[in-house]
């Protein structure tokens, strides 16, 4: 299985190598491609590029709110028009404000929660089924 990480040389964080670790632990036969664009408009492009040769796409990045949905749109169409699944992680960049403890901390709770849920997606999806509202009963 080959997995590409697709992420912008703007952004103020990189999980792309601590990702690929864990998930190589948790995947047998894992093959990984990491490639990052100069500007966040170049990413659905790339990931396009990368569907050709890929099983699944993972678009990390941190941008504000007004490029946030312009972002998810266009990954959206890549990922209908070409059929290979993206996992669009676009978080809202607070990172550069943290000091170096809360930064790495940070970082260890996004690389658990994308190796997870890309676990997840992959041989579990299960793990989504929504369950009833529990009402105390």
């Amino acid at each position: 299985m080959k997995i590409s990480f697709v992420g912008c040389k703007e952004d103020s964080i990189n999980i792309f190598k601590d990702v690929a670790e864990k998930l190589s632990k948790k995947v047998s036969g894992l093959e990984l491609n990491e490639r990052f664009v100069p500007f966040l408009e170049d990413l659905p492009i790339v990931a396009l590029e990368e569907t050709e040769e890929s099983d699944f796409i993972f678009v990390f990045v941190s941008t504000n709110e007004d490029q946030k949905s312009f972002i998810l749109e266009k990954l959206v169409d890549v990922e209908l028009k070409t059929g290979i699944r993206i996992l669009k992680a676009i978080e809202i960049d607070d990172f550069s404000d943290l000091g170096e403890e809360e930064f790495f901390e940070q970082k260890d709770l996004l690389v658990e929660k994308y190796v997870d849920l890309i676990v997840n997606i992959l041989f579990n999806e299960v793990e989504f089924e929504p369950e009833d509202k529990d009402f105390g009963l």
